[in-house]
């Protein structure tokens, strides 16, 4: 956990990189300049409410605010050799943006700002690929849709084949996507624990309805 000193450190940074001074600062979020001297000079974490304001200025989570990442070994696979990772998934989106919109222009933030600044902000999604923030569940969906790719590609960089699909597994996979990204972010023996007794539950489900199809057949 971060502790006040560092907490205003990483606020007067940011400021820094925006161009913005503290006092720009707290006349737009109506947090007095003298709080802020509080948090570090006395080294304490401001209140929740205050930190939510803070995050929402800077579009980070407040998880990574107050903690520095979102989970443990939150970046660990998050490289461009894991087709799975947030940086994967973003090199993709770079990809279709220079392919389908044809543009002079390579530079991704342009590309991005120009063509999908509507669907969710340029800061919020690069803090999401290093992990500082988290995107609103309908935004990947939403970018695939508008780059014309299937969001399986998106996700993975694997093309699905129509024939294939199954739409009761894809809408339970909506509907349990917070598992499956939390999934994601495990060791592989704690994925195998999950897999095993999943198997086992199966196989009970399995073995309580041969025993019922049986009850009912005597």
């Amino acid at each position: 956990m971060r502790d006040g000193i560092e907490f205003v450190e990483i606020l007067d940074n940011y400021l820094k990189e925006k161009g913005l001074s503290r006092r720009q600062f707290c006349s737009l979020t109506d947090i007095p300049n003298s709080t802020i001297g509080t948090w570090k000079s006395k080294n304490v974490i401001p209140s929740v409410e205050l930190v939510a304001k803070v995050a929402q200025f800077m579009n980070v989570s407040l998880d990574w605010l107050v903690y520095g990442e979102q989970y443990e070994n939150a970046n660990v696979d998050n490289t461009t050799n894991n087709p799975y990772s947030r940086r994967s998934i973003f090199d993709r989106i770079h990809k279709y943006l220079i392919q389908d919109y044809d543009d002079t222009c390579s530079d991704i933030q342009t590309l991005y700002k120009k063509y999908l600044a509507d669907i969710v902000e340029y800061e919020i999604i690069s803090n999401w690929v290093c992990g500082k923030a988290n995107l609103p569940e309908d935004v990947l969906p939403r970018i695939a849709d508008k780059l014309d790719v299937s969001l399986q590609y998106l996700l993975s960089g694997n093309h699905y084949n129509k024939d294939d699909f199954d739409p009761q597994l894809y809408e339970r996979a909506k509907m349990y996507s917070k598992f499956l990204t939390g999934y994601s972010t495990l060791e592989k023996e704690e994925q195998q624990f999950i897999n095993d007794y999943i198997e086992t539950k199966k196989e009970n489900y399995r073995l309580k309805r041969e025993e019922e199809i049986k009850k009912t057949q005597k």
